[in-house]
């Protein structure tokens, strides 16, 4: 067995034994590596840089077409050799690849990849602070006790957790989990785009950890987006509540900083986390959807001669959205009305021109301002 602890950056890419770690699931790697990394820890950035450049590799094998690599190909040869004669390599990692030791997938894949993911890699490597590398950090101080689940399907994929919980993983996306979720907490990894449907335990909290964003809930269903690349993330109730909070920068995920208070989600509610600003922004959802039915299924509302006031409370019990508005002012104004598979904004505009009223939604509420009806 080769000693590890010897091992450069392109050491450990090139190694078989490594890679194999990496791109599958086997839980015999998974076990060595994890008791590696824990009698190893001063390893642990290398090895979480090493790992991330051989998945890209494998990505960019399976991504780009013939032509896409051999244009690529010659456009890293020529920009190396320009490195070379303007004496810049020190802009390239020490620890590059060697070709000649490369087989099939990764020789091929290295070519392409070699300035672009390179790079990328060492700053990676040299920036351990970065909410990205603090959040691999965690996943991979637990290697060995997860599960991983990752689709490269294009189609959505149902994945059951240990309490009988669902979820469904979007293409390009994986979760981790333990095999057996501890009697105070039920924790989950994402990273891509997942929906939650959480079955209630009070006493078990149920934690979905980003590298953006924390959610926890008790019982509910809601989507969670956050791809690595992206410059928002973002969590969508369906049912339910939950608590969204920044994923902190020390590595102690679960505990939320004083000066960074969580916002509390119902239904048809989402907050979005801006990477450009660092904040959160709590909202409504695009097309909110009745919590009391079917995803899909339209419900029919009739009404008769009925104060607005009512109408606007059904609305309420429908949606779980507050609706705020003036009860003095809308107390002589009725609706007579059919509403089916309209959409909730749709209703409150045929509700605002038949009552010369008009609305808007402010922090994930809809406030209605009227005149009044004579």
């Amino acid at each position: 067995m080769p000693d590890y602890t010897k091992y450069t950056f392109d050491d450990f890419v090139l190694d078989s034994r490594f890679r194999q770690w990496v791109l599958t699931n086997s839980p015999a790697e998974q076990a060595f590596w994890n008791q590696w990394l824990q009698t190893n820890p001063d390893k642990v950035d290398m090895v979480l840089a090493a790992r991330h450049y051989v998945t890209q590799l494998q990505q960019a094998q399976e991504e780009l077409s013939d032509e896409e690599l051999a244009t690529e190909v010659s456009r890293i040869r020529i920009n190396r050799q320009k490195a070379q004669d303007l004496n810049e390599l020190e802009l390239v990692p020490e620890w590059q690849p060697r070709p000649s030791r490369f087989s099939g997938w990764l020789r091929i894949a290295a070519a392409v990849l070699l300035v672009g993911f390179g790079t990328l890699a060492f700053f990676y490597w040299r920036t351990p602070d970065t909410p990205i590398a603090v959040y691999q950090q965690v996943i991979e101080k637990k290697v060995g006790t997860l599960q991983e689940v990752r689709n490269s399907t294009n189609a959505s994929q149902l994945v059951r957790l240990p309490d009988g919980s669902k979820v469904t993983l979007y293409r390009g996306s994986q979760i981790s989990f333990p095999r057996t979720f501890t009697a105070r907490q039920r924790e989950v990894f994402l990273v891509g785009e997942a929906f939650f449907e959480v079955i209630r335990r009070p006493k078990q909290p149920f934690m979905v950890y980003t590298n953006q964003l924390t959610t926890q809930v008790l019982g509910t269903s809601f989507t969670v987006r956050a791809y690595p690349n992206d410059k928002e993330a973002k969590v969508i109730v369906r049912t339910g509540k939950v608590s969204v909070f920044k994923t902190p920068l020390t590595g102690n995920l679960g505990n939320v900083a004083p000066n960074e208070p969580a916002l509390i989600l119902t239904p048809n509610q989402q907050v979005t986390f801006q990477a450009k600003d660092q904040q959160l922004e709590r909202s409504l959802v695009a097309m909110p959807e009745p919590v009391a039915t079917l995803p899909g299924q339209p419900q029919s509302l009739m009404f008769e001669h009925t104060p607005v006031v009512t109408v606007f409370k059904k609305l309420e019990a429908t949606y779980g959205i507050v609706i705020n508005y003036d009860t003095d002012l809308l107390a002589g104004c009725e609706l007579t009305a059919e509403f089916g598979a309209e959409s909730l904004f749709e209703k409150l505009d045929l509700i605002c021109r038949a009552t010369d009223s008009h609305y808007e939604v402010i922090d994930a509420q809809i406030v209605v301002y009227s005149k009044g009806c004579r």
